[in-house]
């Protein structure tokens, strides 16, 4: 039976189903669209970026073949954005080579115009996936939050993307929710030939090159850890089915995972055990032609991403994580008379829980048994549920207006944001044990009592259940015309929301002038208004915490009762007294043909971020026994970049090259949050004559990450042995710039001991990409082809923080992958 009789059958059935359901619905005649002769190779090569709308100077455009050749080995979807001039990737900590940092498989954080990381509005087929919930933390002992999130609430894998639209500036009031920019992942487009993709990935230990930053270690110094071993795992398998001329489907199943393995401390045994991550995507998307002037699609997509973390330093410990998606959406597009317009509902859905063991203790080590250190830690940090529901419904229209063009639309959108801790977490510490011979007289049921050890102190964490639900509206127009060699765009974006209950009214102009044939001047002046971090009222809605104690005579082995040393209130909000965070922005874009069908662009953007949200100071009861922290708009950041952008192709040879100036200047605090452990002492560092929190200390030093002054990439992309052979080859340079971190030294105050935190420099570094793909099998039927990808070709020095596992990272690293596609 050949491939068209094999199809024809499959859906045979199905086809009669729809048919009978859908009488109404005209789907025309049932045809099995056999693979088209000519299909373009896989081996194909475009520009790595398009970036040159003389109105639309802030949008930058990746297209489906360039996703393909320039994408790393793994699935991260937003390293595609490294290549940008505007965009900065948290380099600081990508080139690390921990366990913790290579077994992560979630996507990178990125800075756009000098917002902040989670100041951007992520979307996929413009449906917003943003996360409304603490995205800062970085401390996987975190009992209040779920370490490792980042602020997208759904991961798509690259090889499903048909194109990503980056907003850097200057971008259209039809955009909002952001004080960075904005980024589209669009999935690509059922095709209306029957075929199928499929392809496996693979990397391992033994082919990564681990360097070592020889000139920061001591005399005789060597590194001090092992280096990590791991392998890691992509698939995906892709049918595009065409039912009718006018009915099409994409269905897709793409799965990773990273298996990496930990040593424990010698003081807690040494042995050697697997931690992993695994994600998963299931997409199916529909589009429906009903006639030239109406169309529909559909989507609904699962990822399902889990992590499983155990410390080295801990008996007893796992944390199993989530960072799980659902999302659906119906579309309808169409035309009335001379007015385009479209309409949307759609569904996300984020599971971001974890399960741990309920209980923290901290014993002296020479009564634990399972451990030679003088504090021994057992246990875990409990279990947090998490989640998060948008239903959002969006209309856009554009239709001719006198000379011009009027756009215009509209979205509602409802927010369920709940959190809850179900049972209560105790973390026990200040183990203290009894004199010879004695034995501590421990009450039945106290867990934190053994006769050889005990608990002198123990914060409590309380089972709570919060529930937020906002609703958010928008309104925007705007109206473009041509005056002569001048294209105008004015409009303004009006939103309300009933979490901070203000009305913001953001205005938006653009104006292009062609002094010159193909030469552009454009000038922009925008306000953006940010987004929502819902977080902030489930703080407020947690209940307190207490800190006890009791009293101990060692010399008899007598425990006193537990009663209340100290109290921790919940962060307070009050929504009415807070200004929603905004950016005011100048732009300006001098866009130039050049030889070689190429294009020069000169760009500057400025913004002033203000009224950003971040935690008060502690407030102190008038006893000091315990203290609250309010909500304020106390940061401000102010940002100003420089770029030349050039692209160029000759005979079949695509370059892009961009190099950008850049100044990011905070002001106040910047983070919205201060995550303390009360307990550990260690949590607090001394910085330039202060005693500051960790939590405060990594903002600092994650806004440093994101804000690198100077930043080069050069791409080259081309084929050759007559298209069989595609190579992409293309260079990022990242200047010096300082960072905080940790000196080595400690600084003892009132008897305490506090780590000592100072600047550091990180060197200029020159990373170079290869991405090849070879052709061994090609019919009219069928694709066969292999990929090799390297990452740091030249084994340069990536310079990043690596004060704590001995300046161990990442040097040359190869991908391997395997294509077939019919």
């Amino acid at each position: 039976m050949d491939k068209k009789a094999v199809y024809s059958a499959l859906f045979a059935g199905a086809s009669n189903v729809v048919m009978a359901q859908s009488a109404a619905i005209e789907l025309g005649e049932i045809d099995v669209v056999d693979k088209a002769v000519v299909v373009k190779s896989s081996t194909a090569v475009e520009a790595s970026y398009e970036s040159y709308d003389p109105v639309d100077s802030g949008v930058s455009v990746i297209n489906e073949q360039s996703i393909e050749n320039s994408r790393g080995g793994g699935i991260d979807t937003t390293e595609l954005l490294e290549r940008l001039p505007f965009v900065q990737m948290d380099d600081a900590n990508r080139g690390q080579a921990t366990r913790e940092k290579i077994q992560s498989i979630r996507p990178s954080d990125f800075s756009i115009s000098g917002g902040n990381y989670y100041d951007n509005n992520i979307m996929i087929d413009g449906v917003s996936v943003n996360s409304v919930h603490d995205v800062t933390n970085k401390s996987e002992s975190s009992i209040d939050n779920v370490a490792g999130q980042t602020s997208q609430t759904f991961y798509v894998d690259p090889s499903l993307l048909g194109s990503t639209e980056v907003f850097d500036s200057n971008v259209s009031a039809k955009y909002g929710g952001f004080i960075g920019g904005a980024v589209n992942f669009k999935v690509r487009e059922p095709k209306k030939e029957f075929g199928m993709k499929l392809r496996v990935g693979y990397q391992s230990d033994g082919m990564v090159h681990y360097k070592t930053d020889k000139d920061t270690l001591a005399d005789g110094e060597v590194p001090g850890r092992i280096e990590p071993e791991f392998k890691k795992y992509s698939s995906s398998v892709s049918f595009d089915l065409p039912v009718s001329e006018r009915l099409r489907f994409l269905t897709a199943y793409t799965r990773a995972e990273s298996n990496v393995y930990y040593q424990a401390d010698e003081n807690y045994g040494g042995r050697t055990y697997p931690n992993d991550d695994k994600s998963e995507n299931f997409l199916l998307k529909g589009v429906y032609d009903h006639s030239d002037t109406l169309s529909f699609d559909g989507q609904i997509a699962y990822s399902p991403y889990t992590s499983h973390r155990e410390q080295t330093n801990r008996h007893n410990n796992y944390i199993d994580s989530k960072s799980t998606g659902l999302k659906g959406h119906l579309a309808a597009q169409g035309v009335s008379g001379e007015t385009d317009w479209n309409t949307k509902l759609s569904f996300m859905h984020n599971d971001s829980s974890r399960e741990s063991p309920d209980d923290m203790f901290r014993w002296t080590g020479s009564t634990a048994g399972w451990c030679s250190s003088s504090y021994c830690y057992e246990g875990g940090i409990g279990d947090l549920d998490q989640t998060q529901t948008d239903y959002t419904w969006d209309f856009d229209a554009s239709t001719p207006l006198l000379a011009g063009l009027l756009s215009y639309g509209a979205r509602w959108k409802q927010t369920i944001v709940k959190k809850s801790r179900g049972r209560q977490h105790n973390s026990y510490f200040l183990a203290k044990t009894p004199d010879n011979g004695i034995s501590w007289e421990c009450k039945p049921g106290d867990p934190s009592c053994k006769s050889y050890d005990a608990a002198t102190k123990y914060t409590s964490y309380s089972p709570y259940d919060a529930e937020v639900a906002i609703n958010s509206q928008a309104l925007w127009s705007e109206y473009a015309q041509d005056i002569g060699s001048v294209s105008l765009r004015a409009g303004a974006r009006l939103s309300h929301d009933d979490f901070l209950k203000n009305i913001n009214l953001a205005p938006r102009f653009t104006a292009a002038w062609e002094f010159m044939d193909d030469t552009f001047l454009t000038l922009g002046a925008n306000r953006y208004y940010g987004k929502n971090m819902v977080d902030y009222v489930i703080r407020g809605k947690e209940p307190s915490r207490y800190s006890y104690k009791r009293d101990y005579d060692k010399s008899t082995g007598k425990l006193g009762d537990w009663y209340v040393d100290k109290t921790i209130n919940p962060l307070k909000f009050s929504g009415s007294k807070l200004d929603t965070p905004y950016s005011d922005e100048l732009t300006a874009a001098l866009t130039i043909p050049t030889a070689l069908k190429g294009t020069l662009r000169l760009k500057a953007v400025t913004r002033k971020n203000k009224k950003q949200f971040s935690s008060s100071e502690k407030i102190y009861s008038a006893d000091k026994k315990s203290y609250h922290r309010e909500m304020v708009n106390g940061g401000k950041t102010d940002y100003i970049g420089y770029a030349i952008e050039w692209s160029s192709s000759y005979k079949g040879h695509f370059f892009n090259a961009n190099v950008t100036w850049s100044e990011t200047t905070n002001k106040g605090q910047t983070n919205y949050f201060d995550n303390v452990n009360p307990e550990d002492e260690n949590t607090y560092i001394y910085y330039k004559g202060k005693i500051i929190s960790l939590s405060e200390m990594y903002e600092i030093q994650g806004r440093q990450n994101f804000a690198a002054p100077f930043k080069a990439y050069v791409s080259w992309s081309t084929n050759w042995l007559n298209e069989r052979l595609m190579t992409s080859l293309s260079a990022r340079y990242r200047g010096a710039y300082t960072y905080l971190g940790d000196t080595g030294k400690n600084k003892e105050i009132d008897g305490k001991k506090y780590d000592v935190y100072d600047k550091n420099e990180l060197k200029a570094s020159t990373i170079v990409y290869l991405n090849t793909k070879y052709q061994l099998i090609k019919t009219d039927d069928y694709e066969a082809s292999i990929d090799f990808r390297v990452n740091n070709l030249l084994d340069d020095m990536p310079n990043v923080k690596t004060a704590r596992n001995k300046r161990l990272q990442m040097g040359r690293a190869y991908w391997v992958g395997v294509n077939f596609s019919i």
